[in-house]
């Protein structure tokens, strides 16, 4: 008898089982292949940006909103994302950081009229010169060239409309329940007492460019936007008197004071220069 085929089959059994340990109730039963899913993913779900460096515009946003909301200068903001004034629309993606842009160097067109000027001067000068060969003839030339000067010299005298920020005045005159400091960021402005309803007053001539509740923390909060990149914030109004666009003296009435926001009534009243705060008592004067 050929034992050969026995001592295989047992030697197979026994390599099989000894290292690695299979069950003895399931060597006999019959094993399930289980087909391999592959799933294949687009990168087109992931956002290749860093987080929070973009912001996308939502009704009712404005320019100067977003720029407060995220501590940044409106005007860098602006060139950062090629946008020519302050208008944006819903949807918009706006660039949060990275390169700003130059701005491109205005290169004078060039006039055309100067050259037909001078011809007809040079054509018209013999014949006025003919007819009085005397020297003092040509002494009354120089004469034009002071009200020239003049005429160009006015437009440069006219230059912006809005004053200058400066003799800044304070907003409501009830006491200041807190002064300016950097600990947190509804620190960084004053904080100004008052009754519910009283006026709140533009502490210098601007423009209207947030009026609304869409910031957290400031309740109804109106913006202004001033000459020199100075930007003044009044907070926690019970009611908004302008609307965004709308020019304003320094004096005007823009809301009337209250508490949306906070647990007291008070105005949040607040300076930018350039995009960061500054302490708003060193434009106001000495009470």
């Amino acid at each position: 008898m050929d034992v050969r085929p026995i001592l295989i089959t047992l030697i197979v059994l026994s390599g099989c089982t000894a290292p690695y340990q299979v069950p003895t109730d399931e060597r006999g039963s019959q094993q399930v292949r289980v087909p391999v899913k592959q799933t294949q993913l687009s990168t087109a779900q992931f956002d290749p940006a860093e987080p929070g460096s973009t912001y996308v515009v939502q009704r009712g946003d404005t320019l100067f909103g977003i720029a407060w909301r995220f501590e940044q200068d409106p005007i860098i903001l602006a060139r950062r994302n090629g946008i020519e004034g302050d208008l944006i629309q819903p949807g918009d993606v706006l660039a949060l950081r990275g390169p700003v842009p130059e701005r491109a160097k205005a290169v004078p067109a060039p006039s055309a009229e100067r050259p037909v000027i001078q011809v007809e001067t040079i054509r018209r000068a013999p014949p006025v010169k003919a007819p009085s060969p005397q020297p003092p003839a040509t002494k009354p030339s120089p004469s034009p060239a002071p009200s020239v000067a003049k005429s160009i010299a006015k437009p440069a005298v006219t230059a912006d409309p809005m004053p200058a920020a400066s003799g800044w005045q304070w907003p409501v005159g009830g006491p200041i329940l807190a002064k300016f400091s950097t600990e947190t960021r509804f620190s960084r402005a004053l904080q100004l007492g008052g009754e519910r309803g009283s006026p709140v007053r533009a502490a210098a001539s601007g423009r209207v460019v947030y009026a609304g509740d869409g910031l957290v923390g400031f309740g109804n909060l109106v913006i202004l936007s001033h000459p020199d990149n100075y930007l003044s914030a009044y907070g926690h109004n019970d009611a908004i008197t302008v609307a965004v666009g709308q020019s304003v003296t320094q004096g005007a009435v823009i809301a009337r004071l209250g508490s949306t926001g906070t647990d007291t009534v008070k105005l949040h009243f607040e300076v930018r220069k350039d995009g960061t705060p500054i302490d708003p008592m060193k434009l106001l004067p000495n009470r």
